[in-house]
């Protein structure tokens, strides 16, 4: 099992039982795992659209609601709804695909946490295959306890693993 069927999978656990998104190379296979993992899947157009969806379902149902975005360009198009869920402390975590380290010259690399820090939102990071488990636990227990919108970024050389 990869990391990031581990990822979906612990998520799905948590008591995930719906996910918006948009899907990509960088978060096919989370997204996959989780709705293997029983959580339905909702497609959007847009990267805000499905942060705003997942926002909105927190807000009706006291759940943490989760989204799932590419990285790079992916992440970027989901700030505006990020912010918004940020300022008003919606429980929600932001499954996010990142560039792996070494990919220092791919066009989809930005720095994705301080990103996600400027606009509110709190920034977590799988950042190896020893410690996925409990950064995923750890990044989900922040949006549920502490009313949090939290970026879990998944870096694709630690998805693979």
């Amino acid at each position: 099992m990869t990391i990031a069927e581990t990822v979906g999978r612990v998520v799905a656990a948590l008591g995930c039982r719906q996910v918006f998104g948009v899907v990509g190379s960088g978060n096919f296979v989370v997204t996959r795992a989780l709705t293997r993992g029983g959580a339905s899947f909702v497609a959007a157009r847009h990267e805000t659209a499905a942060v705003a969806m997942a926002d909105a379902w927190a807000r009706v149902t006291g759940e943490v609601g989760v989204a799932t975005v590419h990285q790079g360009p992916g992440f970027t198009n989901a700030l505006t709804a990020l912010a918004e869920a940020a300022k008003s402390r919606t429980p929600l975590l932001l499954l996010a695909g990142d560039t792996s380290a070494a990919a220092v010259r791919s066009n989809f690399r930005v720095d994705q946490a301080a990103i996600a820090a400027a606009v509110g939102a709190v920034p977590e990071r799988i950042h190896t295959p020893a410690t996925a488990h409990s950064d995923v636990i750890r990044a989900y227990r922040r949006a549920a306890l502490e009313r949090r919108t939290v970026a879990l970024m998944l870096p694709l050389d630690v998805q693979a693993a």
